[in-house]
């Protein structure tokens, strides 16, 4: 249900991989939704700034519901080690309807 979509800026030398599997965590045990419902988006980018300082991450959150709140710490909690400062950190965060959301080809609402 949870779709997660990052842009993060590729001057801070992160792995996608390593950056999905932070949201992915993040989602699951900040907002509480199951694995198999997560779907976890990377993109690195030239340049994404907050408050005009280069090497930040910008996460975008569609879920059905959730603990907003409970991902923005997890997120910052994890991005922390791999160097990421919760400052250089924005999020957003959309909560859509059941017919707003699909997977396996069709609406679940």
């Amino acid at each position: 249900m949870p779709s997660v979509q990052l842009l993060v800026n590729k001057s801070l030398g992160l792995d996608a991989n390593t950056v999905a599997k932070v949201a992915h965590d993040a989602v699951k045990n900040g907002i509480g939704k199951p694995d198999m419902y997560i779907t976890v988006a990377v993109t690195m980018a030239d340049c994404v700034l907050v408050g005009g300082k280069p090497a930040s991450v910008l996460a975008q959150v569609d879920s059905i519901g959730g603990n907003f709140a409970g991902f923005v710490k997890e997120l910052c909690k994890a991005l922390l080690p791999l160097g990421v400062d919760a400052s250089l950190i924005t999020a957003t965060f959309r909560s859509v309807s059941m017919k707003e959301f699909a997977m396996n080809g069709s609406t679940l609402g």
